[in-house]
């Protein structure tokens, strides 16, 4: 009677919760849109022309007289991150740094089937970190709509899924840390963003954060991994799905021709808008000829009437070599933190001046801050300390 009493006590103990693990949300939720993950990978020929040193050489203190000929570098880059489809039909969306845009772009597409497709980039943008995507497939396939995001409430569920560093189909779960949170990457400073405790990890990029029904709450797009110098773990940050899913409606809207597409704002447009700076990519060949040696940098080639470049005392023929802490390389390669000043930022413009002294050349530095890039005609802190002439 005893025996039956306490297996009696024990039935009634067991937690009424228990369940199957086939039968647990989180799994549910994890065959519903784990068919819809894509794993990306991309490659791009980098081609960069180096000057032969003797040739520098020669040209910077003996006016030239022996020319070895230039070499073409080809290097492949390679990225590795993850993708959602949202649509039937192959629409893929991403994170902008997964499918950056480049000649010679090829991008692959893995479903989580295992069937590969050639992709194409349709559009992107580099100051949401968001790009399009597409493949063709005869069939329709598994994906996850947007209509219906998650509330993105503090504390609840979320779940990782992607390919971090290349194990394809991963998943780690967590719980939504915080919302509105600012990161700057390299030149990029996004706002408005989501943080995670769940793991997010290279190769995660781009893939979804989902909530416990399976609704889309963000796309990875960083982790950080130390601060202050020191070791960090369980940051992670996400794009919220409402700017996501304004990116692409906007996005297939100009591929399908339902809306036209915004002029573009290149960071050279916003350099001479605000700052009055006329500017032109240098090649190593015409580097070496302006006594810049094969300093790579963007020559001045006009300056505004009354623009703070005139005021600072930058002169056509200078070089700009760094816009605050970045280095400048090329228009195309300029810090997309130009186009996002607003006015009243400051900015430091470092510059380069060659002034030939009979067979040699001379290199002079300086900088300038300009403050206030909305307004012309003022706004300068310092003034370039020397002239070309």
């Amino acid at each position: 009677m005893r025996i039956l009493r306490v297996l009696a006590l024990g039935l009634m103990t067991m937690p009424v919760w228990a369940m199957a693990p086939q039968d647990e949300p989180v799994v549910k939720v994890v065959e519903k849109v784990r068919p819809a993950v894509v794993n990306i990978y991309t490659e791009r020929i980098v081609e960069q022309q180096v000057v032969d040193p003797i040739d520098a050489y020669m040209n910077q203190f003996f006016g030239g007289g022996m020319a070895r000929g230039n070499r073409i570098l080809q290097t492949p880059v390679r990225n590795l991150g993850s993708g959602l489809i949202i649509r039937p039909d192959g629409y893929i969306v991403t994170n902008q740094h997964v499918a950056s845009r480049a000649d010679k772009l090829k991008i692959r597409v893995t479903l989580a089937n295992g069937k590969d497709y050639e992709a194409k980039l349709l559009r992107d943008d580099d100051l949401q970190d968001l790009a399009l995507i597409k493949i063709d497939s005869p069939e329709a396939l598994p994906f996850l709509g947007l209509d219906k995001l998650s509330p993105n409430l503090l504390g609840q569920t979320v779940l990782v899924l992607g390919n971090p560093v290349g194990y394809e189909s991963s998943v780690s779960a967590g719980i939504l840390s915080a919302k509105d949170r600012t990161l700057t990457i390299g030149d990029l400073t996004m706002d408005g963003l989501l943080q995670t405790d769940a793991a997010i990890n290279p190769g995660n990029s781009g893939g979804p954060l989902v909530d416990s029904e399976g609704d889309l709450v963000g796309l990875s797009s960083a982790k950080m991994s130390v601060a202050q110098n020191l070791p960090v773990e369980s940051i992670g940050f996400a794009i919220p799905a409402e700017r996501v899913k304004r990116f692409v409606e906007d996005a297939i809207a100009i591929v399908e021709g339902k809306k036209a597409p915004p002029p573009e704002r290149s960071a050279a447009v916003v350099l001479k808008e605000r700052f009055g700076l006329g500017l032109k990519d240098l090649s190593p060949e015409e580097s070496v000829q302006s006594g810049y040696a094969g300093r790579q940098g963007l020559l001045v080639v006009g300056i505004d009437k009354g623009s703070p470049a005139e005021v600072a005392g930058i002169q056509k023929g200078m070089l700009i070599v760094g816009l605050g802490s970045v280095p400048c390389r090329s228009l195309e390669e300029l810090p997309r933190s130009v186009r996002q000043l607003k006015g009243g930022e400051d900015v430091k413009v470092t510059v380069l001046g060659a002034t030939r002294q009979g067979n040699f050349v001379a290199l002079r530095s300086g900088a300038v801050v300009f403050c206030g890039v909305a307004e012309r005609g003022g706004g300068v802190k310092g003034k370039i300390a020397f002239r070309l002439s």
